[in-house]
């Protein structure tokens, strides 16, 4: 049967239990908790874990600037021992903008940072009750003793990655890559080959080593003519973080939509959401999202299973959303930008009944 996951994002606590439930009744592979604002990612994987019984709780993703190797360790340990062995750990670098001007970190050496992390993290989670070191350019770990045995015998460790350099760290030292807003042509010519490029440095075979392919893409589904003018808001947001990461912006170029880009750049600048929509082709909005009907839907799924994602993860949009994903992301005329809640319910319900492997 062919794996899926879905993010559970921006959600109350009542509705992450209760859609989480749903998700493994349905036959989900793993519920992604992301960490930006709203809740830590740690917290919700814990309510998910207690109203659920198979299916994977994941971080989708922690940052690596806000918390140590030791600290992260011991609280994926704790979600591994509660949830009887389903942790998955998701680590990202997360924004620059985040990471310097929400918690007065510095953005220094991510690849490398990102590397180590990977490296202490599991050294730790698979050394329990005894003391662990590890000493690499950046970290220092000196006589730690994580004092609990995961169930896992070997919790895996996913790195988010976007742009190339740390799709090829994801490719040497984690289990999983976890990307997000790819078209089926970047997985293809840019994605795969350099995880290979990383395995090699390890001397590691990812087609035949266990290495998740997954990717995260706004999802949303609908039959109106309009669906695409519904999710062409958010694929606007992507476009302008450059941010967050340059990659978005190569994506939609190497697509052949780098006049698009430019336009759209110019119109969310100035503030004008409705303006940049309308220069957003619906081709553009559907290499980039899982958007259409529900048959649509599972055809575009399809398309980057064979183009060698194992994991497809939607993430549910609900219609015309857009917000800022970081400081300075987008005009302050625009505040917290506009979401739907109900909308956003409608649309996980939509999602987890109609992607279902069990469906």
């Amino acid at each position: 049967m062919d794996r899926a996951g879905i993010f559970l994002e921006s959600l109350s606590l009542e509705d992450t239990f209760h859609f989480a439930k749903l998700a493994d009744e349905n036959g989900f592979d793993s519920i992604w908790m992301p960490e930006i604002t709203w809740s830590d990612a740690f917290s919700l994987a814990t309510a998910a874990a207690m109203n659920t019984k198979k299916v994977k709780l994941a971080t989708g993703v922690v940052g690596i600037y806000g918390r140590s190797p030791a600290l992260m360790a011991m609280s994926v340990a704790g979600l591994d021992e509660l949830s009887g062995g389903r942790a998955i750990l998701g680590l990202g670098t997360q924004a620059r903008p985040y990471v310097e001007l929400w918690h007065s970190a510095k953005f220094e050496r991510p690849v490398t940072r990102m590397k180590e992390y990977v490296q202490a993290t599991r050294k730790i989670l698979e050394n329990p009750f005894n003391v662990t070191y590890f000493k690499g350019k950046i970290f220092d770990i000196r006589g730690f003793v994580l004092t609990v045995k995961p169930k896992s015998p070997k919790i895996p460790i996913y790195v988010a990655a976007i742009g190339p350099q740390l799709q090829r760290v994801a490719g040497e030292v984690a289990d999983g890559v976890l990307g997000y807003f790819y078209s089926v042509k970047y997985v293809k010519e840019n994605l795969m080959p350099n995880l290979k490029e990383g395995a090699e440095r390890a001397g590691r075979d990812i087609s035949s080593d266990k290495f998740d392919v997954a990717l995260g893409l706004p999802t949303l589904i609908d039959d109106s003519d309009e669906r695409f003018e519904m999710i062409k808001p958010l694929v606007a947001v992507f476009t302008v973080a450059t941010g967050s990461s340059p990659s978005y912006q190569t994506i939609l170029g190497d697509l052949g939509f780098s006049g698009n880009v430019e336009e759209v750049s110019k119109k969310m600048m100035e503030g004008d959401v409705k303006g940049a929509v309308k220069k957003i082709p619906d081709e553009m909005a559907k290499q980039v999202t899982l958007c259409g009907t529900v048959s649509e839907v599972k055809q575009r799924i399809q398309e980057y299973r064979a183009a060698g994602v194992n994991l497809p993860v939607p993430n549910p949009t609900p219609p015309y959303a857009y917000y800022p994903l970081y400081p300075t992301h987008l005009p302050d005329k625009l505040g917290a930008g506009s979401v739907d809640y109900n909308g956003l319910r409608e649309q996980v319900k939509r999602i987890i009944l109609a992607v279902s492997p069990k469906g």
